[in-house]
């Protein structure tokens, strides 16, 4: 296979953006350090706040500085783009519209690996931004999956873990996750997404038990097979 060179637009956050690579690193079939892509990073963690601008709460839309970066990627020839940040994926048409090169949509690859797996109700926690503006349902309902969001006390507690916790680097209260999933999973839901990549870093650090997918790992999965060789671990993201 001809390798090829990934961008990131990366800082949406930092800790995320950094968890990402290692992810795509641990999922590339690699013997040597010649067989691992070729990543260029644009770590840029000023880009103003996606879920703000989304709610009305701020008048500064990020999505100017990510054209900024994708354009700068773009300049250094790489192949394909990744934007680690699935709030951020509100904008993702219009990136994709504005350069040459091909943005993953990590959300449409997730509704690709769950359609493929025959799962009909998921579970989804995200930030306000991106269950407000329903951006799993308007991918997801083309491929016939269901998604539940957690009710407004608990959707509080998952604000709360991406931004009070992991955000300001501070330990997360794992009942609180487990109160969540429990919900969810009561609603009937197969499978509880974790649709910020923030909860990735929660996932990294502790054990989510069972029936978890993150999208962090489908989207780095999805730049493994674009760009290098991918490990069979790519199609077993389901935690047990």
């Amino acid at each position: 296979m001809i390798m090829k060179k990934l961008g990131i637009i990366g800082g949406l956050g930092p800790m995320a953006t950094t968890y990402f690579m290692r992810r795509i690193i641990e999922l590339t079939d690699a013997s040597c350090d010649q067989e691992n892509i070729e990543m260029v990073v644009y770590n840029c963690p000023s880009i103003p706040d996606r879920t703000g601008f989304i709610l009305g709460h701020t008048t500064e839309s990020p999505l100017p500085k990510i054209e900024e970066i994708a354009h700068e990627l773009e300049r250094q020839n790489v192949d394909y783009i990744a934007m680690p940040c699935i709030t951020a994926h509100y904008f993702h048409d219009q990136l994709a519209d504005s350069i040459m090169i091909p943005v993953s949509n990590g959300i449409k690859e997730t509704a690709e690996y769950l359609k493929a797996r025959s799962i009909k109700k998921v579970g989804i926690m995200a930030t306000d931004g991106t269950a407000q503006m329903h951006l799993f349902d308007s991918v997801f309902k083309d491929y016939d999956i269901e998604c539940v969001y957690p009710e407004p006390e608990a959707q509080k507690l998952v604000m709360s873990i991406i931004y009070d916790d992991v955000k300001a680097g501070r330990k997360v209260n794992m009942d609180e996750f487990e109160l969540i999933k429990v919900e969810l999973l009561g609603e009937g839901c197969e499978v509880i997404i974790l649709g910020c990549t923030e909860l990735s870093i929660l996932k990294r650090d502790n054990n989510v038990g069972p029936k978890v997918l993150d999208i962090v790992d489908v989207l780095a999965a999805d730049c493994v097979r674009k760009c290098a060789n991918p490990r069979p671990e790519c199609d077993n993201l389901i935690t047990n």
